[in-house]
């Protein structure tokens, strides 16, 4: 019986040993470059409570014509429209590239269809791979905007620039798709709806997560944005697809934000705490956030004079 004991104390021994070498990440402190598995049987650094994963470009199917795009936990989406003909682009992320691909190459994964790309606003989230493209539409205001932003910067732009406006169509061949001017969020704002599936992609005028930018003039544009919305397409719509924070979702989104928006009007609009929101962290003393349903407005109030 002792000798057993022994030999049971030994083996524990080497098992806690073994254990906790194999809790020791990898030696220095070396991490494996982006994208890379460990190698088999390779030990695997803990991860605490609070671990955030690093972004990743996740590419996805919504539909059977529809793909995703989007940069880290769905915080920026672009959006690949396969048709019979041609392939729209909505969007063109916010980086150029990543882990060493093109923005242009993981759209040419999924179609090798004629491209067609569309720029819902040029904030330069939504615009970074537009050179790789070689065209873009875009509004008469987001096309100034992103003149003067290029003029700024002292960078040329090595794209070309068309203009579309409100009531335009863009034909695909088998598909029309119809541009809305909604602008709020951003003057050079544009909805994209697809006549003959009732896609709705809107840009950052309509988001699950939030609408950020909103004051006292704009709120009264984006409720009358909404308001056209849904007098004018409702009942064309299908779904909304946002171009932050998350999948499609349902239309009544439209209606959600022209409450909403009505209430902040009126100052009944139920507040929350700031924080309430994904991934938004640049907030300031003077900005209130409203939420009701599932609209939610990050809302900027008049400084006092």
């Amino acid at each position: 019986m002792k000798k057993s004991a022994v030999s049971w104390l030994v083996v524990s021994s080497i098992v806690v040993a073994v254990a906790a070498v194999l809790a020791q990440g990898p030696p220095g402190g070396q991490a494996r470059p982006a994208g890379q598995p460990p190698a088999a049987g390779a030990p695997q650094t803990q991860r605490g409570p609070m671990y955030v994963a690093p972004p990743r470009l996740a590419v996805r199917e919504i539909q059977d014509d529809l793909f995703q795009i989007a940069l880290g936990l769905d915080s920026t989406c672009m959006y690949v429209l396969v048709t019979r003909d041609k392939a729209l682009v909505v969007d063109t992320q916010t980086m150029a590239d990543f882990e060493g691909k093109k923005i242009v190459d993981y759209v040419k994964e999924i179609t090798n269809k004629p491209l067609v790309v569309v720029n819902t606003h040029p904030h330069r989230d939504h615009i970074a791979g537009n050179a790789q493209f070689g065209e873009a539409y875009l509004s008469a205001p987001a096309i100034e905007e992103v003149k003067a932003a290029a003029a700024r910067a002292n960078t040329p732009i090595t794209y070309t620039m068309k203009a579309v406006k409100d009531g335009d169509t863009i034909d695909l061949g088998d598909r029309k798709i119809e541009v809305i001017a909604i602008p709020a969020h951003s003057p050079g704002s544009i909805a994209l709806l697809d006549q003959k599936t009732g896609y709705l992609f809107t840009g950052d005028e309509i988001d699950p997560g939030q609408v950020v930018g909103m004051n006292p003039e704009k709120i009264q544009m984006h409720h009358a944005n909404m308001k056209k919305l849904y007098d004018k397409y409702y009942s064309k719509v299908t779904m909304i697809i946002p171009a932050h924070n998350g999948a499609p979702v349902t239309k009544r989104y439209i209606k959600y934000f022209m409450d909403l928006d009505a209430k902040i009007m009126a100052g009944t609009a139920p507040v929350v705490p700031i924080a309430d929101g994904p991934n938004y962290d640049r907030w300031n003393d003077s900005m209130t956030r409203y939420r009701e349903h599932f609209a939610s407005v990050v809302y900027t109030k008049p400084v006092p004079k």
